[in-house]
C-alpha cells in the first residue's frame, strides 16, 4: 500500500502537448474573431462620424451660399479659377459662361446700391467659390471661398470682369480658405461646351446657379480608415 501511494504522488497533473496545441489554436481563433469584430465596429463608427462631418459641411455650405447670394447683385461663372478669359477673333475677352454651361469658379458680384438706381454699376465687393482639383483621377478636391472688398469701386460697364478679378483676386489657387475638403463635380452642361470632367456649377438661364457635387469625408484613426460621401444639389439666385 505504501509503494502504491508513493507512485501516485510521483505523477503531476497537467496538459499533454496535444491539449496545449488545441488550446493555443482555439485562443488564436477567438482573438482573431475579437480583433475582426472590433475593427469592423471601428469602421462603422468612423463611417458614421464621416457622415456627420459631411452633413455638417453641407449645412455650412448651404447656409454660406444662401447668405452670400441673397445680397449679391449678379454672378459670373468661369471654367476654373485660373481660366477667366477667352479668345474671340484674335482678341482676349472675358471668359464668363452662359446659360446651360458649367464651370468650377463662381463669382458673386456686389454693386453700390446708392448708384445702382441711377443705372451705374460700381462694383464694391467680390465673393468667389471655386474648386481646386487635387486628384484628377477621382475629379475631386477642396472647395474654397474668398471675400474681397474693393478699395476703389470699379465701373462694371467699362471694365471687363476678368480684369477686375486679375486686379483684386491676386492669391494663388490654394491660398484661400477651404469650406469643404473633398468635392467631386457632378454638373453636366446642356450647351455647346467641351468639358473633360464634370465641374460644380451650372448656369441656369443666366439668373441662377445650380451646385451639384458629391461631398466626401475620410477619417483615419488608430490604423482604421473610413470614407463616405453624399450627393449635394442646391440652387442659388442673386437677389441684391
Amino acid at each position: 500500500m505504501h509503494r502504491l501511494t508513493s507512485h501516485a504522488r510521483g505523477r503531476r497533473p497537467g496538459f499533454t502537448l496535444v491539449e496545449l496545441l488545441i488550446a493555443v489554436t482555439l485562443t488564436g481563433l477567438v482573438t482573431v474573431g475579437i480583433v475582426t469584430f472590433l475593427r469592423q465596429s471601428l469602421m462603422v463608427y468612423y463611417s458614421v462620424r464621416a457622415e456627420h462631418s459631411i452633413n455638417r459641411d453641407i449645412r455650412a455650405i448651404t447656409g454660406r451660399f444662401a447668405s452670400d447670394a441673397v445680397t449679391a447683385n449678379y454672378f459670373c461663372l468661369y471654367p476654373s479659377f485660373s481660366t477667366r478669359t477667352a479668345v474671340a477673333s484674335g482678341v482676349v475677352v472675358d471668359g464668363s459662361l452662359v446659360d446651360g454651361q458649367v464651370g468650377d469658379f463662381l463669382v458673386l458680384v456686389y454693386v453700390d446700391p446708392a448708384q445702382a438706381s441711377t443705372g451705374t454699376s460700381m462694383i464694391t465687393k467680390l465673393v468667389g467659390y471655386y474648386r481646386e482639383v487635387t486628384d484628377s483621377t477621382l475629379n475631386n478636391g477642396p472647395v474654397r471661398r474668398f471675400e474681397i472688398p474693393l478699395s476703389t469701386p470699379v465701373d462694371a460697364k467699362s471694365t471687363p470682369m476678368f480684369e477686375v478679378l486679375n486686379t483684386y483676386v491676386t492669391g494663388g489657387i490654394s491660398s484661400y480658405p477651404a469650406i469643404s475638403q473633398l468635392a467631386q463635380g457632378l454638373a453636366t452642361n446642356t450647351a455647346t461646351q467641351t468639358v473633360v470632367t464634370p465641374p460644380l456649377f451650372y448656369n441656369l438661364l443666366n439668373r441662377s446657379v445650380m451646385i451639384s457635387a458629391q461631398i466626401s469625408a475620410s477619417l483615419t484613426e488608430k490604423g482604421v480608415s473610413a470614407q463616405t460621401g453624399n450627393t449635394y444639389n442646391f440652387t442659388i439666385s442673386p437677389r441684391g
